[in-house]
């Protein structure tokens, strides 16, 4: 694979120091970041040496695996030790969290640093009522409790509601749990960002070791970053970091829901004083028709995006009208118009659309014991693919099984144990292929689980079902538990397909904006920042290389389409 220097991202990889890197969908930024790397990794060894190197960061193992990928590529190596690639809470626990907790003297001296801490919901620290009486744990979930940067402790990243709670009880509360999960050292992600900022800010040698370990640091995907990581970037800077590159696109930042702060980056951008401030706005995906059908989220002030697509095609977007009762007819339009041979895929806002289309997974669990849902949707995983995911669920079902006493922390550690066990992990692939099929009813499938499961790992289980679970005892477990799964064209959200490229795209809206609907109404151009919806819109519609259909409920009517996109090619399904 070669990389095509351009005069927009050679400045950008010969830029060195605090760099701010805003690139537009299909500018090629993995790329550049992955051929930057390879000189970078050189350059970090003349100046400081063969143990000191890069961290690579971005905010999902999908982002930085492409990163690997590209590297792998460009330069058919690894980019290995000292240099790593990582996801930035993976980067934030592992080398300040984990290692440096004990400074802050608590009872546990090292973290479990958990997906979830929801077993606290469970958990009973005292009498916290609310204005009902009813315990506050009610309105107020333990797990959500957040530790904001000023030491100040939110729920869910907001202030509790005064009509349903004193806030001096919640602050008793509130205070009560995240001083538990201190003490023992049960952290989520967000726990372990804020306490790494803290040793940060109380121990700046833990900052200066971790700068000499990684001189360079480059965040991908930065629009995503929080406030409270940016922060811990910025100690960083404070303790000699002079070579940090923040990277993305602020209009494709769909986390606010981990904090994200595209404002932080685009402030950066700005911020010429202390920024070294770079822009890739060449578009090597999508046909300038297509472009222009997103680009009017952006600010006016960008620079525009202009097509480079090399594919030939300069097709105009068209608006497809549904009824929501005739979604096939609404695919096979779509299908007319497209080379169903090239990658496609139908986009939705989320679940309830999903719904529509027949995508739709039950909540019901019908067993007493969750190991057996645990184990349904391992046997899915493995039948789909997700070899390794179905896998690191047998693990912890093992572990649940044969260290039932053992707290979280203890089972974590075996589960870390095990990944290294070879033996174990055949055992297990040999476990998942032959155990009973799903194709079953839920009395079979279960009293054959449970035989399975004590010839295989010697191990007594009960799955016993509940009450209401024993009136599904003759219907199909598969059918039951991940009902029309299987469709004959791809669907799937607009959050699972951001970073990805399709031949074409459907993107099927609402008929009106209320609540989480997406509709017409959201192609406005926003005075500043667009909102989350109209990201969504950006992130969708920057798919597709060559085509881009959108399709619109048949009651909004044509004048009303045409009022908004001007003369559009509007087919009827």
């Amino acid at each position: 694979m070669t990389f095509e220097i351009t005069p927009e991202n050679d400045n950008y990889i010969k830029g060195r120091g605090k760099i701010v890197l805003n690139a537009c969908p299909g500018s090629g930024k993995t790329s550049a970041i992955a051929y930057k790397l390879a000189l970078l990794s050189n350059e970090c060894t003349k100046q400081y040496g063969k143990y000191s190197g890069i961290a690579c960061l971005s905010f999902t193992n999908v982002a930085k695996d492409e990163i690997s990928r590209k590297f792998e590529k460009l330069s058919a190596q690894t980019l290995s030790y000292p240099n790593i690639v990582s996801t930035l809470d993976s980067f934030i626990n592992k080398y300040i969290t984990l290692p440096f907790y004990y400074l802050l003297k608590r009872k546990s001296e090292r973290p479990a640093i958990l997906n979830s801490v929801d077993f606290l919901d469970s958990m009973n620290l005292g009498w916290f009522p609310n204005k009902r009486k009813q315990p506050l744990s009610v309105s107020y979930k333990p797990s959500l409790l957040k530790f904001e940067i000023d030491g100040t402790i939110t729920w869910d990243g907001n202030k509790p509601n005064p009509a349903i709670v004193d806030l001096a009880i919640f602050e008793k509360f509130a205070i009560k749990f995240k001083t538990w999960q201190l003490e023992n050292g049960y952290l989520n992600n967000d726990d372990s960002a804020f306490i790494a900022l803290q040793l940060l800010k109380t121990f700046p040698q833990i900052g200066k070791d971790l700068v000499a370990r990684f001189p360079y640091i480059v965040i991908d995907e930065a629009q995503d970053t929080s406030e409270l990581q940016y922060k811990i970037f910025d100690e960083l800077i404070k303790n000699g970091l002079s070579n940090i590159e923040f990277i993305g696109d602020p209009y494709q930042s769909l986390y606010e829901f981990r904090e994200a702060r595209p404002d932080l980056f685009i402030q950066r951008h700005e911020d010429k004083v202390n920024w070294n401030a770079y822009e890739l706005s060449s578009c090597r995906r999508s046909s300038q028709k297509i472009i222009d059908f997103y680009q009017i989220f952006r600010r006016a002030t960008e620079k525009p995006i202009k097509s480079i697509c090399k594919l030939g095609t300069d097709i105009a977007v068209k608006i497809i009208k549904y009824d929501e009762d005739k979604l096939d007819s609404l695919v096979s339009e779509y299908n007319l118009n497209i080379d169903t041979t090239l990658p496609h895929q139908i986009l939705v806002r989320g679940s309830s659309h999903l719904e529509m289309f027949g995508v739709k997974q039950t909540h019901e669990t019908p067993w007493k014991n969750e190991i057996a849902k645990d184990l349904v949707l391992a046997i899915y995983n493995y039948g789909v693919g997700k070899i390794k995911d179905s896998i690191n669920s047998l693990r912890k079902i093992y572990i649940e099984l044969n260290y039932p006493a053992k707290d979280y922390k203890e089972k974590l550690v075996e589960e870390n144990k095990l990944k290294e066990d070879f033996t174990l992990n055949v055992k297990l692939h040999d476990f998942i292929k032959n155990i009973p099929s799903t194709d079953d009813t839920l009395l079979n499938w279960t009293s054959k689980a449970t035989g399975y499961i004590k010839t295989c790992f010697g191990v007594e289980v009960d799955l016993q079902l509940k009450k209401k679970g024993a009136v599904y005892t003759s219907q199909n477990l598969r059918a039951l538990m991940y009902p029309q799964t299987v469709l004959q064209y791809p669907v799937s959200t607009i959050h699972k397909v951001k970073g990805m490229t399709f031949n074409s795209i459907l993107l099927v809206l609402s008929d009106n904006s209320s609540g989480e609907k997406i509709s017409i109404s959201d192609f406005t151009s926003p005075a500043d920042l667009p909102n989350e919806k109209q990201r969504m819109l950006y992130v969708a519609l920057s798919r597709p290389e060559s085509f881009a259909c959108i399709a619109v409920p048949s009651k909004v009517s044509d004048a009303d389409i045409i009022a908004k996109f001007g003369n559009i090619d509007i087919i009827k399904a």
